[in-house]
This record gives C-alpha cells, sequence and structure tokens, in this order.
C-alpha cells in the first residue's frame, strides 16, 4: 500500500468544455511516473504473466537463447487507485517471470518505445526492481521501422521470439506481422484498439493507415454497416487475413471498464496449439472462466457460475460436434485443430464434450488399449443417428 499523501496527480491539458484526463502519477518515494492502472489492462498483464510463465519454462528448456520483443514498452509502471498498489509493465513482468523460472540466462529482452520520456521512466522503474539492463536492447524509434530492423537480426539469427504489439492507436503494418510470423518458433500478443479504429473508419485521411493495418482494402464495405454487425465483420475479415499465415489465431474481447463497449481485442498469434490453448486457459483463469472481459458486466466473483464450465455447455458443444461429423471418423488431433481458436470453448471443454458422445454418438478407437485417455491420434466414429444406451434396471 501507498501512502496516499505521497502520491500525486498529473492532469493533461484539457480542450474546450472537455473534463481535463489524469496523465500520470507521481510518488514522492519513486524516481519516475506511473499510469493509471484500467481494469482491463490489470487482466492484459495477468494473462501475460501467466502464459509466459508456460512460454517461457517450455521454450527454456529446449532452446540455448529465446527472445523477448516488445513494440510499444510504456512507461513500465501503474497506480490502482482501487487498491492504492503500484505495479508493473509487461517488460518488468516478462523479466521477473524468467527469472521466477531460472531461465533469465537464456533470455534476452528488446524495448522499444518512441517516447524519450517513457523509455527513461521505464529505465528506472528496471532499475527499482534490481533488474539487469545489461539483459535488454532499448531502442527509441518508430515501432515499425524497429522491428523489421528486429526482423533482420531475427532471420539471421533464428531464436523463439514472444511478441508484445500493444500500440497507442492502429500504427501496426499488416505485412511486418506476416513477415513476424514466417519466421519459425514466433508468436504474437497483439492489442487490436478496434475503438480507435472505428472513431476513425469515416474520416478519409485515416484510410492509408486502415489499409495498412489490414494489408487490403476489404474493411471499406463495414463502414456503413450498423454498429454490432461493423464491429463483427471488421473483427472477423482482420482475423481471416491473419489466418492466410497463422494456423492459430483467436481474439480476446476486452470491454471498457465502464461501458458495455469494446475497447480493443488482444489477438494471439501463433504456429503452434498447444500456445493456442495455454494461452486460453491463461485468459479464462484471469477473467472468472472467461474468455473476454465484460466491464461493467462482469460477473461478481462471489456469486457467479463459470458459464465456461456448466454442463450446458459442454452438452451444447457435444451436440454441436455431433451434428458437424455424423456419419464420419476424425482424429481427435483433427477435432481439437478445428474447434480451438474457433470457438469460445477451451481444450479441457472439448475433450469432456467428446468424451459424452461415446455410446450413444459415437464409437472410440484407442490407439493404446485399455484406457480412457483420449490421445491426439485416437479415431472416432461417429454415428448418422444416435443410439439410445439402454437404461440399467433397477432390482428395487
Amino acid at each position: 500500500m501507498l501512502d496516499i499523501n505521497k502520491l500525486h496527480t498529473h492532469y493533461k491539458q484539457s480542450k474546450q468544455n472537455k473534463k481535463p484526463k489524469i496523465e500520470k502519477y507521481t510518488y514522492d518515494d519513486f524516481d519516475f511516473y506511473m499510469w493509471e492502472y484500467e481494469e482491463q489492462t490489470k487482466i492484459k498483464h495477468n494473462v501475460l504473466n501467466k502464459y509466459l510463465d508456460a512460454w517461457i519454462t517450455i521454450l527454456g528448456s529446449k532452446n540455448s537463447r529465446i527472445n523477448y520483443y516488445d513494440g510499444f514498452s510504456g512507461c513500465g509502471a501503474y497506480y490502482d487507485h482501487h487498491n492504492n498498489k503500484f505495479s508493473c509493465g509487461s517488460p518488468i513482468i516478462a523479466q521477473q517471470t524468467a527469472i521466477s523460472r531460472r531461465i533469465y540466462s537464456k533470455c534476452h529482452f528488446y524495448l522499444n518505445e518512441d517516447s524519450e520520456s517513457n523509455i527513461n521512466n521505464l529505465k528506472k522503474v528496471l532499475e527499482y526492481n534490481k533488474l539487469d539492463l545489461s539483459k535488454i536492447t532499448f531502442t527509441q524509434e518508430r515501432y515499425n521501422d524497429n522491428i523489421n530492423k528486429f526482423l533482420d537480426y531475427l532471420e539471421k539469427n533464428p531464436a523463439p521470439t514472444f511478441f508484445m504489439i500493444d500500440p497507442y492507436g492502429i500504427d501496426v503494418d499488416f505485412n511486418t506481422i506476416k513477415r513476424i510470423m514466417s519466421i519459425p518458433r514466433t508468436e504474437i500478443f497483439l492489442n487490436f484498439m478496434y475503438n480507435y479504429l472505428n472513431r476513425f473508419i469515416t474520416n478519409l485521411p485515416s484510410e492509408a493507415g486502415i489499409n495498412q493495418l489490414y494489408g487490403n482494402t476489404d474493411w471499406q464495405k463495414f463502414r456503413s454497416y450498423k454498429e454490432d454487425l461493423k464491429e463483427q465483420g471488421l473483427v472477423e475479415l482482420y482475423r481471416n487475413n491473419l489466418k492466410t499465415f497463422s494456423k492459430y489465431t483467436y481474439q480476446y474481447r476486452m470491454s471498457f471498464p465502464n461501458q458495455n463497449k469494446t475497447y480493443y481485442y488482444l489477438f494471439h498469434i501463433t504456429q503452434n496449439i498447444k500456445g493456442c490453448s495455454i494461452m486460453k486457459d491463461a485468459f479464462a483463469s484471469c477473467n472468472m472462466g472467461n474468455v473476454e472481459f465484460l466491464g461493467p458486466n462482469q460477473p461478481n466473483p462471489d456469486q457467479m457460475v463459470l458459464l465456461s464450465t456448466s454442463d450446458s455447455k459442454v452438452e451444447s458443444l457435444k451436440l454441436k460436434i455431433w451434428e458437424l461429423y455424423k456419419g464420419q471418423t476424425k482424429k481427435y488431433s483433427e477435432l481439437l485443430d478445428e474447434f480451438i481458436d474457433s470457438s469460445p470453448y477451451l481444450e479441457r471443454h472439448i475433450k469432456q464434450a467428446i468424451r459424452k458422445l461415446e455410446g450413444e454418438y459415437a464409437k472410440f478407437n484407442h490407439v493404446k488399449e485399455r484406457t480412457r485417455t483420449i490421445a491426439p491420434e485416437d479415431t472416432i466414429e461417429f454415428f448418422i443417428k444416435p443410439k439410445l444406451e439402454p437404461k440399467q434396471m433397477s432390482l428395487f
């Protein structure tokens, strides 16, 4: 807990007739400033922490070097006014995770910021946390220029690399995202700033930037759509474009903390099915079982029943799978491949639903005999019509 008497709030100069907004916080005992810690940012950091814990552990055990690249590193520090606490940003989270997993010696961190003030502040936060700055390459450049220089290096010196791309707007080039994913063992956690995009989608000077974001002009047809259909169309189009070069792509919707309105989507882009599954688990574990942050409509954690794990949801998924594949034979790995990034269900829910099919709706052929554990190569024969299983007779 911070001493509230040592905390100072600094406001941005407001435009005419507009309420000034908080720009930053300072604290007498710190030589750095902090940004306000919004609820959706907190969840994003918790997810990142949980996912990197698995990613660093798995990749670090198999490789002599792994990289973390943050294209918009921010100022490094946040103030949570709800709890009166100070928290650190994504660059510090990544390094502390590597230290806790004893993989730090294998890691290198590339932190870019185009703001001199932010990058100087970030260095002070890193020093406050007693982190080794020799493990970090700092750059102060426009993001797209910097990341392509880094990709020139990575193509010649390949290593597993996690890219954190969290822009302040839509300054993300689709071709750069495509280039990242052409390099083996890379993956991206990308902030798709939908609210910013929606604000400027009818602004003609913004067309070039949005074309660059999508890699084409197909988005323009959604300009005149009603809000819900426009959002659905723009997000699906972006995902479909990413899917042309990324095998697994899932988007996590993040609402404003105080409005039933989309703030942004977090896209996880990977070629690895296990990575996709782990990220969904990480998100659900940090968000009361959900794979979207609902802002003011978030369930009460003291009263909620997790919808994603309810029997009715698994039952619905079971029937959906059977309707889709009845009369066919599929490997479990094929089913998982098709559902893991195209539905809100976690891998364990998909597995639960498939198990419920056995007997009445499908026949299982296990690679290993005398086991009920579902293996990737197990095949499932889906019946054209359900077979009613005989009920056991009671003697009483």
